[in-house]
């Protein structure tokens, strides 16, 4: 059963740190050329449509991962598994701190490029996160296999 769960895990991991990596560079990238009469109607049509591709995956990901800490294959220690639950935490904080609430705001008040910016670079944290994570959890997979 750990190795399932490890499995869904893995893969949850690596689909959030690609799926951030391509919001990072190339979602918000392009938010200074959606134009500003009709970036409110873009944002709150981006905010709807993230919940199966961004927030899903990523609350199933938390989830797994605390699954993952009561039930674990034994080549995962479970210093590492929590230490994944604390990135993902991370990843939880910043999204509510900034990411969502700036999204939030910006679908009700349109275009801002200040905080834009802000997105953009406070994002850098949720990005770093999953690919550390999917980054290790790739390595340790590897290893086990080995």
């Amino acid at each position: 059963m750990g190795l399932i769960v490890y499995g869904i895990f893995l893969f949850l991991a690596v689909f959030a740190a690609g799926n951030m990596v391509t919001l990072q560079i190339q979602h918000y990238g392009i938010y200074p050329f959606v134009g500003k009469e009709n970036f409110r109607n873009y944002m709150q049509a981006n905010n709807d449509a993230a919940k199966f591709p961004s927030i899903i995956p990523a609350m199933l990901l938390l989830l797994m991962n605390i699954v993952l800490i009561f039930i674990k294959p034994d080549f995962l220690p479970l210093f590492t598994a929590m230490f994944f639950l604390l990135l993902n935490i991370i990843a939880l904080i910043s999204t509510f701190k900034w990411q969502r609430k700036l999204q939030g705001e910006m679908a009700v008040t349109g275009y801002d490029a200040e905080k834009i910016a802000r997105l953009i670079s406070t994002n850098w944290i949720r990005t770093i996160v999953f690919l550390l994570q999917a980054f290790m959890v790739v390595v340790i997979t590897i290893r086990a296999i080995h």
